[in-house]
């Protein structure tokens, strides 16, 4: 009969130490996502960028940084996909934006991925998340390419300080949105924890 139970429990042990499948790896992959996104990181390189612009450094300056910031987004955009998956195609699409910053002009920048014209439709989703995580990506783009062609006078500082602005609203929409998932999971959980009692 020791035996038996011992058998029994090793079976046990083991089936329980499996991979979750289904609904409980998505949490799991969501909350991976959650812990590693980058937001924080992302925050202080903005807020950095933003100090940078308002102090008018020199646009060589607001170039680099702007283009470390959008080096971080890649890290918050691919944790944002595994949060909200059905963004994936969409911010995929945004992710390749960055291959052609060498040549792109702010009409085209404006009009392909400001306008979403180069970005496949949007999910139907209740809040627009896939949108907000986008801007994470091309408001520093903007700001690179403008730096790029020099940022001559008051008004074109003023032009990449707004820029960045919309950045740091769309970084609290981002974070908003990284907390509805935690909270989500942890519902989930409590959940879970309350239907196997």
């Amino acid at each position: 009969m020791r035996k038996e139970c011992a058998a029994a429990f090793v079976c046990l042990s083991l089936f329980g130490c499996s991979e979750p499948s289904g609904p409980a790896a998505n949490a799991r992959a969501a909350t991976s996502a959650v812990q590693g996104s980058g937001i924080e990181p992302y925050a202080l390189l903005a807020s950095e960028l933003l100090t940078d612009i308002r102090i008018q450094r020199d646009a060589g300056v607001i170039q680099a940084r702007a283009d470390d910031l959008i080096q971080q987004s890649d890290v918050v955009l691919d944790a944002f996909k595994r949060a909200y998956p059905q963004c994936r195609s969409y911010l995929d699409a945004v992710l390749t934006l960055r291959a052609s910053l060498a040549e792109m002009s702010l009409a085209a920048l404006e009009q392909d991925y400001h306008g979403d014209g180069k970005l496949p439709e949007l999910p139907e989703l209740p809040d627009p998340v896939c949108y907000h995580s986008k801007d994470l990506v091309v408001h520093p783009a903007t700001v690179l390419v403008m730096a790029k062609g020099g940022l001559a006078g008051d008004d074109a500082y003023l032009e990449a300080e707004l820029e960045m602005v919309e950045v740091m609203a769309h970084i609290e929409q981002v974070k908003q949105a990284f907390k509805r998932v935690e909270v989500s999971i942890e519902q989930q959980g409590v959940a879970n924890d309350s239907t196997s009692n």
